[in-house]
């Protein structure tokens, strides 16, 4: 086994400043340092010393940084800089990922549903960007995973590709690598060769270990996650236990249609949903609870900042990726992103995207709480185009609302506008129709006093993407 050398701390890299070390593996030791310049910090990957004239790590230790950059993706740990050290030593600056590893998240146990699930997409998503830039990860695992804040809370950042193979080069052979626990077994096997699929696998057990806490047994055996964790949907279960499939042709074919079923399950009308905040008046305001992953950070600043015509925008999204909605940032505290069901407007229809984004999720359903934030939730459009006569009947506002039409390079529709509501605020309904896409979306604002520039600036910014 090869052993990390412990190093002492220098005192720059280049520009960057280094203020400690975050940690150190076989290969590299990892320091948190500060672009002065720029003033931001920064993370700065050396390679070990003793491995500095090992010439096959020192190009694995570049490629590395040579396929983060090209392949430069939200979903990936992206890099900045890349420099040499008096001793030749490469080192490179990327992305600090100020929130730790999953492997920290996963510390203290199994997660609860909806966070694994989001997790899982996005690491879904990050490994989709390498296979689709033609790169096998080959060491998936939750330490390899990193999280950083974000304006509605956190992200994730794939991150580690020191064994990462082109895919051109995969099926010759191929030196075994990856970490026990969480690689396939063809990955064990010196000189075969190995396929996205490989991938799929590891992404299979750090399923797994999201849900359960530990590790799934190594083949032959094989438990299913449900036995661990009852009551996982099946769906999920039979997801898990066929991408830990020992044959690879059994497993999804790879990181993109994993993460789509991933997507699917935690988009079933079986998880929490958002709801239209005029029905929940209907139905007695029932509060509706609001878990670890969609109660998002809390970020600083107030409701009243969004009256600024130069306010910051961010774009939130639901958990299936369609429904892209820019709001201002003093709204984006909490998110629950899992979709909604059209019935909720006594309209026929099953399980369709959605999400609601606010000031006070739990506090949406109550008329009189001073909320700013906006629902948005997909629909079929039908022959009579995007109306909301007979959709909002029950809105807990006095008078008769402002209509009026509203039309633009994405869409076309009507808006209402209440501007009588509890405690002085205002509240807002649209249908509006896709210009390309045959999709009506319907939108509820609410805002604690009257600003039409910005119900006007968030109509124009969603978008939606497929």
């Amino acid at each position: 086994m090869v052993k990390a050398v412990a190093v002492a701390q220098p005192e720059r890299f280049g520009r960057y400043r280094v203020l400690r070390r975050l940690g150190s593996g076989s290969f590299a030791t990892v320091w948190l340092g500060h672009d002065d310049l720029l003033d931001t910090p920064v993370a700065i990957k050396v390679l070990a010393e003793n491995w500095s004239h090992q010439l096959d790590i020192h190009h694995r230790f570049v490629e590395e940084a040579r396929i983060l950059r090209q392949a430069d993706s939200e979903w990936l740990v992206r890099v900045h800089d890349i420099g040499t050290l008096p001793d030749e030593r490469p080192y490179f600056v990327m992305t600090y990922a100020d929130r730790g590893s999953v492997a920290d998240r996963i510390a203290a146990g199994p997660l609860p549903m909806d966070e694994a699930l989001r997790l899982l997409t996005e690491i879904g998503q990050g490994v989709t960007v390498l296979h689709r830039h033609g790169t096998i990860h080959r060491d998936i695992k939750p330490s390899n995973v990193l999280l950083q804040s974000s304006p509605v809370g956190e992200r994730v950042l794939v991150a580690d590709l020191g064994f990462a193979k082109s895919i051109d080069e995969a099926s010759g052979f191929t030196a075994a690598a990856g970490t026990p626990g969480y690689m396939s077994p063809e990955q064990s096997v010196v000189g075969g060769d190995i396929d996205v699929r490989a991938d799929v696998y590891s992404l299979g057990a750090v399923a797994y270990e999201l849900l359960t806490g530990r590790r799934p047994p190594r083949p032959p055996a094989r438990v299913p996650p449900s036995r661990v964790r009852p009551g996982l949907p099946p769906a999920l279960d039979e997801l898990i236990m066929s991408a830990l499939s020992p044959n690879r042709a059994d497993r999804p074919p790879d990181a993109a249609t994993f993460t789509s079923r991933i997507r699917a399950i935690r988009m079933s009308p079986d998880l929490e949903v958002a709801v239209p905040w005029w029905r929940r008046h209907r139905a007695a305001w029932t509060r509706i609870a609001v878990t670890t992953a969609t109660a998002l950070a809390v970020l600083s600043g107030s409701t009243a900042a969004a009256a600024s015509p130069g306010v910051s925008l961010v774009d939130v999204y639901d958990s299936s990726g369609e429904i892209h909605v820019l709001v201002p940032l003093p709204w984006a505290r909490q998110v629950q992103a899992n979709g909604w069901s059209p019935r909720e407007l006594g309209m026929v229809g099953g399980h369709e995207p959605g999400l609601l984004v606010a000031t006070d999720v739990p506090s949406w359903p109550d008329p009189d709480a001073e909320v700013s934030g906006v629902f948005a939730g997909l629909l079929d459009s039908d022959e009579r185009g995007p109306r909301l006569d007979g959709l909002v009947d029950s809105v807990p506002c006095a008078g008769t609302p402002q209509q009026r039409p509203f039309s633009d390079a994405r869409w076309e529709g009507e808006v209402w506008q209440w501007l009588d509501c509890p405690e002085g605020g205002t509240f807002t309904a649209a249908a509006l129709r896709h210009r390309e896409h045959d999709r009506t979306l319907y939108l509820e604002i609410r805002q604690p006093d009257q600003q039409p520039e910005v119900v006007d600036r968030l109509l124009s910014g969603i978008r939606l993407t497929s």
